[in-house]
């Protein structure tokens, strides 16, 4: 007989009066008499998934989650029942979430993967993948670029290649009835037989943060919610905060002891939570969470306008079109490179709620194409400089990057603007600008900080083919940038090509860059210039094949950023 579930009753156990209590795989709890009919049952309050690996939708990064929140006294999902939405960048629960596009179905293109609804035997393009005996399969999700797949089952959520190989399992607890991918490739998220929604890092499959909803009646405003990491810091509705529980076993003959993690005030962290997404650890959530409110206690306590600290001065160049005169000359992404390097300084570091930087403020100017012709450029550089003069001498941080072409001309060297005239030796030098007065401009900005630039300067063989242009040679820039405070980085070495590549999007000094600036910083989300440079190093060697080589020129070290993903 069924009694609170349509589903299997694993628990059995007879009172002394000859009643029995019946427990249902759902969850629930039932009470039968003696005769076997229904006395009372009680059916779980928590999430049910089962029989939908369709309906859970997350956004780009996984930062909002759209699913629907079923009775577990019925069969399966109603129609009737509502949906939800919970947005961990607000920390907040929503009813009926609208139809914006924000959010997006499992992705399941890219990939032909057969067996996996409910069934023992999945197949990859009709061949077998690895999978546990007795295990049930219930729900996949294709990685976006379709080389990787993530399969959930009743003992796991496993990750698969493209040949079909495991790369990582996470044992389980519950089973997964849900799986998505977000778009990023970054997290994987799932809805699991205990009721929570969980969050995953997709590289290895370590659990992140969950999420239990808690339905206080039919009103769903009044519901109730509790969120917390593998580690116990946790936010949660007032209703809830005594859910999440420590529990202390003491042996099979004595009963254990709960705690509930309210009563540890130092588990209470809703800033940092925000952040485990960001950074994919909580040890670094933690971290850059510390640093944002002592700095805000000290704006508060002293009045200040804005929290202590230096400003980060972002300047991104970026050219792919050089104008008519130009001799054909053109890029594929070094505007892009300036744009993204420039749009993930802004986004790690930009006061926010839940957002932290070791600056007070950020500022940044971003020229694109025929916003940077030579004028543009050294006004530019200009104003970055009076920019830094406002503000007390040695904190302020100066980032430039420059993709865009370089030449050689009369053992000069030049960087390539827009409207640079490839007509003659005369003409180009006059368009074009050199690595001196480059270097003036920038030597101003190191009397009021530090400077980090960042050089990618493809060889432009148009030029070249002219007779008196040659390859750019990144040490001469290096030697003119020879000045305390001013670190430079180039995309080469002399006689190498700065490559960009479609599978990039970017040159390969910007790519290096953005991988850095996550994969650099230590436990607290600090990167070190040594490690970033470590990092850009490798990286720029690794994704070239040795073809290439980062240029090196390190005038001071210490702490630069706090990394985020963007």
């Amino acid at each position: 007989m069924t009694y609170c579930a349509f589903d299997s009753a694993p628990g059995v156990d007879a009172l002394p009066d000859g009643r029995i209590l019946v427990a249902a795989s759902a969850p629930c709890l039932g009470l039968m008499n003696a005769d076997g009919h229904p006395v009372w049952t009680i059916g779980s309050r928590l999430l049910d998934c089962r029989g939908q690996p369709d309906a859970l939708e997350s956004s780009v990064d996984g930062s909002l989650v759209d699913f629907p929140f079923s009775d577990r006294t019925s069969a399966y999902f109603a129609p009737t029942d509502p949906k939800l939405r919970f947005d961990l960048r607000s920390l907040t629960l929503s009813s009926q979430p609208p139809n914006d596009g924000l959010t997006f179905a499992p992705p399941r293109e890219g990939l032909m993967i057969d067996g996996w609804r409910n069934g023992t035997s999945p197949t990859l393009n009709t061949r077998p993948i690895p999978f546990a005996p007795y295990d049930i399969a219930r729900s996949v999700a294709i990685a976006p670029d379709a080389k990787r797949f993530f399969l959930g089952s009743n003992f796991a959520l496993a990750a698969f290649d493209d040949a079909g190989t495991g790369t990582w399992r996470w044992p389980s607890r519950n089973a997964v009835w849900a799986v998505n991918a977000s778009r990023d490739g970054r997290i994987i998220v799932t809805a699991d037989g205990d009721g929570a929604i969980r969050w995953h890092r997709a590289d290895d499959g370590r659990e992140l943060m969950a999420l239990q909803v808690l339905p206080n009646g039919k009103e769903l405003a009044k519901w109730d919610w509790v969120l917390w990491t593998p580690e116990g810091f946790y936010e949660a509705t007032p209703g809830a905060e005594d859910v999440l529980k420590w529990v202390v076993n003491h042996g099979p003959d004595k009963a254990a002891t709960t705690l509930p993690v309210s009563a540890i005030a130092k588990l209470h962290r809703p800033n940092a939570l925000p952040l485990v997404l960001d950074k994919l650890e909580t040890a670094r959530a933690l971290g850059v969470d510390d640093i944002t409110q002592a700095r805000l206690d000290v704006q508060a306590k002293t009045g200040s306008v804005k929290p202590p600290g230096g400003v980060l001065h972002v300047l991104a160049i970026g050219i792919n079109k050089f104008g008519d005169k130009a001799g054909g000359l053109h890029l594929d992404y070094a505007a892009e490179d300036a744009h993204d390097v420039a749009t993930a300084l802004l986004e790690s570091q930009k006061g926010s709620p839940g957002k932290a930087s070791l600056y007070a403020d950020v500022s940044f100017a971003y020229l694109p194409n025929d916003k940077a012709d030579s004028a543009a450029i050294l006004d530019a550089l200009d104003d970055l400089a009076r920019s830094m003069a406002k503000n007390e001498a040695g904190q302020e941080v100066a980032v430039i990057l420059v993709s865009s072409h370089g030449e050689m001309i009369d053992k000069q060297f030049y960087l390539i603007p827009y409207g640079f005239d490839a007509g003659s030796p005369g003409k180009s030098i006059k368009s074009a600008v050199s690595a001196s007065e480059f270097a003036k401009k920038v030597q101003a900005l190191a009397k009021y900080g530090k400077v980090l630039l960042l050089l990618h300067a493809c060889h432009s063989g148009a030029v070249g083919a002219q007779g008196w242009a040659t390859d750019p040679d990144a040490k001469v820039l290096q030697d003119a940038m020879d000045l305390e405070n001013v670190t430079v980085l180039t995309s080469s070495k002399k006689n190498e090509l700065s490559e960009e590549l479609p599978e990039w999007k970017h040159g390969a000094l910007a790519k290096a860059f953005l991988d850095a600036l996550v994969g650099a910083a230590d436990s607290l989300g600090i990167v070190r210039l040594s490690a970033l440079t470590d990092a850009m190093e490798n990286e720029v060697q690794s994704l070239t094949k040795g073809r290439q080589h980062l240029g090196m020129h390190v005038n001071f070290s210490g702490d630069l950023f706090v990394a985020s993903h963007y």
